[in-house]
């Protein structure tokens, strides 16, 4: 087996550097700023037992790349770019097996639309990306994927990956319904643009998480739909909350964040908080908070603008929500 990361950012370059250091035959794809880094110099993986300098082979492109029977690709780019890569890898290659490594619950719906064997994965993994060649892995072991077949199923495919990935350092699980993981994990990410918009993480801006969730957990039920909490993940997997390898404190926050302060001009809030707004249109229902929510951080990302630009109780009149401040601030 060898292992395809197409979109070696944060998630992809972590993933792909803790399983090319123990052994597992890996190929990145990436964006050129980052591969001529990597080129020149290996990507240096940051982690809390260390810094380690990988020699993995990097490409800008699938037509880079020979592609053999055997192989597995992980979709780890952002939801805004998943469509044009699969175009681009289908002009290459034809059926090869598509894991979807990727925040937001559409991917797997996109890819199914030019490859027959797609994967769901929900992905918890403490990763930043901010300068080209490098990547931080935040704890040690890196974290959680939880894989099925999509829309259902489990195969012994995704038991053999499952097992490549294990062997790397990563805790993993597999089973036969992965889009209620996909769905809680969903859930935790509609926060990712109250962060990036405001600078300050959840401190300040609990009553507009609420609101965005709130939203989240009206609308869900009414579709049918289940999704497995986060909290019910951290006490399955306790060591995702208190890694036993130590862990490095975050630099800039979430991928949003992350996406900003590179001003690469897009973020991937249409695919997380758009999700709340697209569910809502198709049962009737409106989801205004995470519709504005979404609106501000893509217009941020168009005007390469870096996180912070609100304060949080700026953000909350611009979303309507009444900001009680305690007495005496």
């Amino acid at each position: 087996m060898r292992i395809i990361i197409y979109g070696a950012g944060a998630i992809g370059s972590v993933i792909g550097g803790h399983l090319w250091r123990n052994g597992q035959e890996v190929v990145l794809i990436g964006r050129p700023g980052h591969v001529e880094a990597i080129k020149q110099h290996g990507l240096n993986l940051i982690t809390p037992s260390g810094t380690f300098n990988l020699l993995v082979p990097a490409v800008t492109s699938p037509n880079m790349i020979d592609f053999r029977a055997d192989d597995v690709v992980f979709l780890c780019m952002k939801g805004q770019n998943t469509e044009e890569a699969l175009r681009d890898l289908k002009s290459t290659t034809t059926d090869l097996p598509i894991f979807c490594v990727q925040n937001g619950i559409r991917n797997e719906e996109i890819a199914t639309m030019y490859f027959p064997k797609v994967y769901g994965v929900m992905v918890r993994l403490g990763a930043e990306y901010l300068t080209a060649g490098e990547v931080i892995c935040r704890r040690d072991p890196p974290g959680l994927l939880v894989m099925g077949k999509y829309p259902q199923g489990l195969d012994s495919l995704c038991e053999a990956v499952a097992q490549t990935i294990k062997k790397a350092g990563i805790l993993v699980h597999t089973t036969s319904d992965v889009m209620p993981y996909k769905w809680g994990k969903l859930l935790s990410n509609l926060g990712n643009s109250v962060e990036a918009i405001t600078g300050a993480g959840s401190h300040g801006s609990e009553l507009i998480i609420q609101a965005v969730e709130r939203e989240f957990k009206e609308l869900l039920p009414l579709a049918g739909l289940s999704w497995i909490c986060q909290e019910d993940v951290n006490s399955q997997w306790p060591e995702l909350v208190h890694p036993s390898g130590g862990s490095l404190k975050p630099i800039t926050g979430g991928s949003t964040s992350q996406s900003l302060a590179r001003q690469q001009g897009s973020v991937e809030s249409e695919f997380l908080n758009g999700e709340i707004v697209r569910l809502a249109k198709k049962l009737g229902k409106t989801a205004p908070v995470n519709a504005k929510l979404a609106a501000i951080s893509q217009e941020m990302a168009v005007n390469h603008e870096k996180p912070g630009k609100f304060i949080p109780q700026q953000l909350a009149a611009l979303l309507g929500i009444t900001f009680h401040n305690k007495e005496g601030d």
